[in-house]
């Protein structure tokens, strides 16, 4: 435990200056925006493209370090969920206050608030789990192109455009009713299917997608061979 402790502050202490320049650069928009005329610019939600990035780059450097120093796969792999979790959580936090402090700005607007009511206590929990899936679906990402051959990388990339032509196949053949289903699917799973919009499963479903994600993540970085270059 102690060694997927350290592991997990070794990957937290990486994105320290990422974290401090990712903010710095926020302020520094804010400053401008205020100083000119920027009604109706939305800045907020930054942070889910800052995480996803992360996760991206979490994986290579992080898992040759544990391999060179001889940390067992499944530490790595729990050291990089309780890192990725760390940082949702400060990011988090950080979103949630520095939404209260740009709050009645006319060029900003929360990102929570853009969907539902406002409320610190939900709104803290649906930024950390949108964080954390954010985060694990670009450490998914990264494992699927480290563990991928050519072949299997452009199949990879494609993999969106394919699912967008076989959505759209499948609808036209159930004449609209599979597009239904989805997005009926998505409008409950959000919280967005009753007259006032609920945060809480959307909550409960980032949640049970990152799990999700996470298991794939724990079979991708099983057998991961070391490709230090």
């Amino acid at each position: 435990m102690k060694r997927i402790l350290s592991l997990a502050k070794y990957q937290l202490r990486d994105n320290r200056s990422a974290v401090l320049i990712f903010y710095a650069v926020l302020i520094a928009i804010v400053l401008i925006l205020n100083l000119g005329d920027g009604e109706g610019t939305r800045i907020s939600g930054a942070s889910m493209i800052f995480i996803f990035v992360a996760g991206l780059n979490c994986f290579r450097p992080s898992f040759l370090f544990a391999q060179a120093n001889n940390i067992s796969r499944r530490s790595f792999y729990l050291a990089t969920i309780l890192a990725l979790m760390g940082l949702a959580v400060i990011l988090g936090v950080a979103d949630t206050l520095f939404d209260s402090l740009m709050d009645g700005y006319p060029f900003y607007h929360g990102f929570f608030e853009q969907f539902y009511p406002a409320s610190v206590l939900a709104k803290l929990l649906w930024t950390i789990t949108l964080l954390m899936f954010s985060a694990s679906v670009g450490w998914m990402i990264t494992m699927f192109y480290y563990r991928a051959n050519v072949l299997v990388k452009v199949l990879i990339s494609m993999s969106p455009l394919v699912f967008i032509i076989l959505a759209s196949y499948i609808d036209q053949r159930t004449d609209g009713r599979f597009g239904n289903l989805l997005l009926n699917f998505l409008l409950t799973s959000m919280g967005f299917s009753g007259e006032t919009p609920n945060p809480y499963p959307a909550v409960l479903s980032f949640t049970l997608a990152t799990l999700l994600v996470w298991g794939v993540n724990y079979l991708l970085v099983r057998r991961a061979p070391v490709r230090p270059y």
